[in-house]
């Protein structure tokens, strides 16, 4: 597998070609969180040095180390010291990944999720990498974004209700947090549809069109990075690893049915915004007619008087033009037509006066 390099850690959507591009840096500074468990529950710990983090990996039960920037060459060798990475191993943990995947090994389980950032434009995908050891958790990041934050505060809260959590229902719950990100992403997309559905009823134009097919571009990115997830989940949970408890694979099954219930929500929003592009050539089309029946209406009302014109433009002896007042009479007859061609269409409905 290819290893990608660290600005692709968080892709970005780009107005102009309509797709993922990278966003990050070649470097940023390195930040670490270390969380430990222990019989009071989860609770945020300093990180100093890896020989510390061999003594609260003896003391604690869980360890769950979190890494978002760069990492240098020496933290790498102490880290895979630490776990006991190979090479091939390192290489998955340290570097972003195109598609979400899980591969088990003798000394843990690694696997990559793609995130979404949520903000006001909600438009980039972020790489999150896992590895699940012997009592230890690394989730990794590239990008500065407070991954975890929430669910860190809300684990910590629970005090002693969550003591006896094992390290793979930590990871569950981490992957939970995830999976509520495309819900949150849902809920977004779902406003902005609406939006675009309004602005069509009201003008559609080019600009409403460009921002139908940026939409549909956008749902199908995110499909393209949930599907992924569902399976991830589903190799979890038929994990015959012993790190996978049974209360662990029961915390991963929920997670496999909300991913399937947020694909569910994209293949609906997806179909949206397909029926908005039938709402955009309806909508054009109402309002081509209204343009024509503006047209063909002033049209109607001006054939009469210009019959009446052409008649009595004609070169030769006609009594009227003659009379005293035959210029006037001409004047009021077409004003008459019209205005009661005018009344007889408003009356048989065909025309509405605004």
């Amino acid at each position: 597998m290819k290893e990608l390099s660290f600005n692709h850690g968080r892709l970005a959507f780009s107005q102009g070609t309509l797709a993922l591009e990278p966003c990050l840096p070649d470097t940023l500074e390195l930040r670490t969180k270390l969380h430990c468990l222990d019989s009071d529950g989860l609770a945020e710990a300093g990180f100093f040095d890896f020989e510390d983090l061999a003594v609260k990996r003896a003391e604690k039960d869980i360890v769950w180390l979190h890494l978002a920037g760069s990492l240098g060459d020496e933290f790498w060798k102490h880290l895979s010291d630490f776990l006991d990475l190979t090479d091939e191993q390192k290489k998955l943990l340290r570097g972003p990944h195109k598609d979400s995947f899980q591969e088990e090994f003798h000394n843990g389980i690694f696997w990559s999720l793609a995130r979404p950032s949520i903000t006001e434009r909600v438009d980039a995908i972020e790489s999150i990498n896992f590895f699940m050891t012997d009592k230890v958790l690394v989730t990794r990041q590239f990008s500065h974004d407070s991954a975890f934050t929430m669910v860190s505060h809300k684990l910590q809260e629970k005090g002693q209700y969550f003591a006896d959590a094992t390290v793979d229902v930590l990871a569950a719950k981490l992957i939970e947090d995830v999976i509520n990100s495309y819900v949150v992403l849902l809920k977004l997309g779902g406003t902005r549809l609406e939006e675009i559905q309004n602005k069509i009823i009201l003008k559609p134009g080019k600009q409403e069109l460009e921002l139908i097919n940026t939409a549909q571009q956008l749902i199908w990115i995110f499909l393209n990075q949930v599907w992924p997830i569902e399976t991830v989940l589903l190799a979890l949970e038929r994990s015959q690893s012993p790190l996978m408890t049974e209360q662990g694979k029961i915390q991963i099954a929920y997670r496999k049915d909300e991913a399937a219930a947020v694909i569910r929500l994209f293949e609906t929003y997806r179909a949206m915004s397909y029926n908005l592009m039938d709402v955009y050539v309806s909508g054009l089309s109402l309002r081509t007619n209204k343009t024509t029946t503006i047209l063909t209406m002033i049209a109607t009302l001006f054939l009469p008087p210009s019959l009446i014109a052409g008649i009595y433009g004609m070169n030769f002896a006609i009594p009227e033009v003659h009379a005293a007042f035959g210029y006037y009479f001409c004047l009021f007859s077409m004003f008459c037509v019209s205005g009661s061609l005018l009344f007889w269409l408003k009356y048989n409905g065909h025309i509405e006066l605004e």
